[in-house]
């Protein structure tokens, strides 16, 4: 290698080690503030999600039923932290809410559209209860 190559070697290696130790920060930090892990983690499944739902516009699938489906999920999945955040003493609340979105993720594209209305409505059910059974 000549005077130029090594140089610019030597940048790379520098520039390298500076975000192998940003990135350890980084880490640090999500560490010690989970709410960011989870705001960045999240991001990606809604990516994955889009996606998906992209996929399926394309293949004449029926899409907007597939991102209802996953704003249900999310729905589903704030329910049970607010239950879980007021401490719910009905532990059958909680169970029934995570049995209900394991049922909403299992069910297939092809039968959503048809199901979907009972979804809605047992979120609906399910949200009376956590406010009314669950200290504030």
């Amino acid at each position: 290698m000549d005077k130029e190559m090594k140089q610019i070697f030597k940048n790379n290696v520098i520039k390298f080690i500076i975000w192998i130790i940003l990135l350890f920060f980084c880490f640090l930090y999500t560490q010690k503030y989970p709410a960011e892990k989870i705001a960045i983690f999240s991001g990606f499944e809604v990516m994955v999600q889009r996606v998906e739902i992209i996929f399926n516009k394309f293949m004449n699938d029926n899409s907007d039923s597939l991102k209802n489906k996953f704003d249900y999920e999310k729905a589903y999945e704030e329910l049970i932290r607010i239950a879980e955040a007021n401490s719910c003493e009905d532990p059958q609340l909680i169970q029934e809410l995570k049995d209900t979105l394991t049922s909403l993720q299992n069910e297939p594209i092809k039968t959503i559209q048809d199901v979907m209305p009972w979804y809605i409505r047992k979120a609906n059910e399910l949200k009376n209860r956590v406010s009314k059974e669950c200290k504030n």
